[in-house]
């Protein structure tokens, strides 16, 4: 999986992310007294999973996020509470408690590629009302562009009418630091997100939403660096993706419980290699042994 991640601090009970590698440690039945009184923090990060183009450039414009400010972001989920016409928690248009909020983020392009095996970035910051964080809204601008190789681009177009995309939030996706500050972490699946339709590369955003902090990771290291290999866990029901980095590490992360195999496909005459029998049975981190791959 790749990782594009920007902080967005938020005044509320809410929490955007993207993807963040370091894990925050603090005390999460603390307050951050930095944060003013009814307002909490939030941070967003964005990751992806690999696909054989050189770049894949998104144009990110805006990040708001649904809130509903009577309800905690400690309380359940109900059901109904990703319909658009839900009005909050015992409440009805006359009494709406559902809000938008539009956060402070940095906009601009990023390519998706080079925010990889833990890498990340800081999208934005900002305080939001306090309460329950149900959606994110991710607004995209005109500047989608797609390399199929260093020197060849073309425009990716925004599939359907809107350049804007809506993600439900439940509230185990979201990661408590204090009790007013809190992260989440958005998984954009580049190879299910983008596809080439009627002569046009077309992007269709298809996102998971996770806790970085309480979702099981796999990460190991592959040599040479020549052998530039596409890494592949796959079980019975997931399959994930992993392009090394410079220096062969890869890492997969939000991997569901379950047995893998892990595939080395090498390119540039190296051969593949297989490992077997991997469990995922927690959520934790598993280690692979250095892998070698030869000619």
């Amino acid at each position: 999986m790749k990782t594009l991640a920007k902080w967005l601090a938020v005044g509320s009970s809410m929490a955007l992310l993207f993807f963040i590698v370091s894990c925050n440690k603090e005390n999460s039945s603390a307050s951050n007294s930095g944060i003013p009184s009814g307002e909490s923090k939030v941070s967003v990060f964005l990751t992806d999973a690999p696909v054989s183009f050189y770049k894949v450039l998104i144009d990110i414009r805006q990040v708001a996020v649904e809130i509903d400010t009577a309800t905690s972001q400690g309380s359940q989920d109900i059901s109904g509470q990703w319909d658009d016409g839900y009005c909050g928690f015992d409440r009805d248009a006359h009494n709406k408690s559902v809000v938008w909020d539009t956060l402070n983020i940095t906009p601009g392009v990023y390519n998706l590629l080079d925010l990889r095996n833990g890498t990340d970035t800081l999208l934005g910051s900002g305080l939001y009302s306090s309460g329950k964080i149900l959606k994110v809204k991710i607004t995209l601008g005109s500047a989608d562009t797609v390399y199929t190789d260093s020197s060849t681009y073309y425009p990716l177009a925004i599939f359907g009418p809107s350049p804007s995309f809506t993600i439900n939030v439940q509230r185990e996706n979201i990661s408590t630091v204090t009790n007013n500050e809190f992260q989440l972490w958005l998984d954009f699946n580049l190879e299910r997100s983008v596809f080439f339709w009627n002569g046009r590369f077309m992007l269709n955003p298809y996102i998971v939403v996770f806790n970085y902090k309480s979702s099981a990771k796999i990460k190991g290291q592959v040599l040479p660096p020549g052998a530039s290999p596409l890494v592949t866990a796959y079980s019975a029901k997931d399959t994930l993706y992993a392009i090394p980095g410079w220096n062969g590490n890869y890492q997969f992360s939000n991997v569901p419980v379950g047995t893998y195999s892990i595939n080395f496909k090498g390119h540039n005459g190296f051969q593949d290699t297989t490992i077997n029998d991997i469990e995922i049975d927690t959520l934790k981190q598993v280690k692979i042994p250095l892998v070698t791959l030869r000619k």
